[in-house]
């Protein structure tokens, strides 16, 4: 496996659905670590015929809150759910290159973030000032949305 989140799918079930059609999914991804993840695929959804008990890598966006952005390693860590140190901050996924994905991964540049559990994306757009290499995020997990299963 890869750099991105990887974990075993334990949980599967339909969100929304109308007429027979099911518009987004509920997951939870028990990282190898131990920690399970609660993520949902609004996007398709693509994780439809994925079966449960498999090991997936997959890339997960964070929709967050209070983001917190330092230059420098934080003198002290706050109680936060989340933190990561950004790898690169203006990544593009490379076309045809993962088994599933969906088309939001591809609609604009994300910023890709180093965390203990894994590679994963959050939008650049959460940054009110400018972003470096190596500078250290902290932030509050309202979401985990699935843009590709590697």
């Amino acid at each position: 496996m890869g750099d991105f989140i990887t974990g075993i799918l334990i949980q599967s079930e339909d969100g929304a659905t109308y007429q027979g059609r099911v518009y987004d999914r509920f997951l939870r991804l028990r990282h190898l670590h131990g920690q399970v993840l609660s993520v949902f695929d609004p996007f398709g959804p693509i994780s439809a015929d994925l079966p449960i008990g498999e090991v997936y890598e997959v890339i997960l966006t964070s929709l967050g809150e209070s983001v917190r952005y330092f230059s420098e390693p934080p003198l002290t860590l706050e109680n936060t759910e989340w933190q990561g140190v950004i790898i690169e901050p203006h990544w593009r996924a490379p076309e045809s290159t993962y088994q599933r994905t969906a088309s939001e991964l591809y609609a604009h540049d994300w910023v890709l973030l180093g965390t203990s559990l894994g590679r994963m994306l959050i939008s650049p757009t959460v940054f009110k000032t400018p972003i470096k290499p190596e500078g250290f995020v902290q932030w509050d997990n309202i979401r985990l949305d699935l843009l590709a299963v590697v």
